[in-house]
């Protein structure tokens, strides 16, 4: 007599191969080996790529964030680093931070990022590329707008409407220092504006938007404004009052304007007779 109870046995079982099979998930993960959080065992794209480009810098265990260090690979431009690292820690006073050099995976993702974690990661190529195509004073001013970051970091100012709002304010946090610290290299001021322009877009809708170039352009110059006026009247500037002045700034004039020719800046006049413990007393305090 036949087994009648074979045949049953056979189809439960291919059905819970099957249920099994259905059961297993994909892993999901970034697919794109050209970004900096790759997952190599994921099946499946999240939709949550992130680029290696703009702020987005290392994150330890992510592949193809690049790696961490410490130098330039250069005895000189490792000097002036430092030093210029001691100059911003001693600025943005009560804002800790801790510099290290990001080594990113390809020479065209070019990045600087501040983290909450405390840290600045300046990048490799983005130190190379910067000096080739605007000078050393740029390299200041590109430190000076991370270290804005960490000043909204470290006190928690969170009334942005949009991401690049706080970008724009970095931007004007970066030219008030550049104003306040840096006036005895005035005379390279254009370098370090048209880095900034440089850096701005026309990609609205991109997560990593930072502003057009205009818009940074005016942001940067905001901050130089206001530091030259600190200069000119004795005034020590509570980072409070400088996010007043400058997010004020950014909403009602600065963030409207989408597209447009570059304004045309007066030249700003410094007073005479500056003294190194005149400027160090006007730093911002909290």
């Amino acid at each position: 007599m036949k087994n009648k109870l074979l045949p049953l046995f056979a189809f439960f079982s291919v059905f819970g191969i099957l249920i099994m099979f259905s059961c297993i998930e994909d892993n999901k993960g970034c697919t794109d080996p050209f970004s900096f959080n790759y997952n190599q065992s994921a099946t499946k794209s999240d939709g949550n790529c992130n680029s290696m480009g703009n702020c987005m810098g290392y994150t330890n265990g992510l592949s193809n964030s690049g790696s961490i260090g410490t130098t330039l690979n250069n005895v000189i431009y490792d000097q002036k680093m430092n030093g210029e690292v001691a100059i911003q820690r001693a600025f943005f006073g009560g804002i800790p931070a801790n510099v290290y050099i990001l080594y990113e995976p390809n020479v065209n993702y070019r990045n600087a990022y501040a983290s909450t974690d405390g840290n600045i990661l300046f990048g490799y190529h983005m130190h190379y590329y910067t000096i080739q195509n605007y000078g050393e004073l740029p390299v200041a001013g590109v430190l000076a707008h991370e270290w804005g970051h960490r000043t909204q970091q470290t006190l928690n100012w969170n009334d942005y409407y949009r991401p690049e709002h706080k970008e724009l304010e970095a931007d004007a946090f970066s030219g008030f220092y550049m104003a306040l610290r840096k006036q005895w290299a005035w005379s390279q001021i254009q370098s370090y504006y048209a880095n900034i322009y440089a850096s701005g877009n026309y990609l609205f809708n991109d997560r990593n938007f930072h502003g057009t170039p205009d818009q940074r352009l005016q942001a940067a110059y905001k901050g130089v404004s206001v530091g030259v006026y600190a200069l000119q009247n004795n005034i020590q500037y509570t980072y409070s009052q400088l996010h007043a002045i400058f997010f004020g700034e950014i909403k009602t004039n600065i963030a409207p304007r989408l597209s447009g020719a570059p304004q045309q800046y007066d030249e700003v006049s410094y007073p005479a007779g500056l003294t190194e413990n005149y400027i160090k007393s006007l730093f911002p305090k909290k």
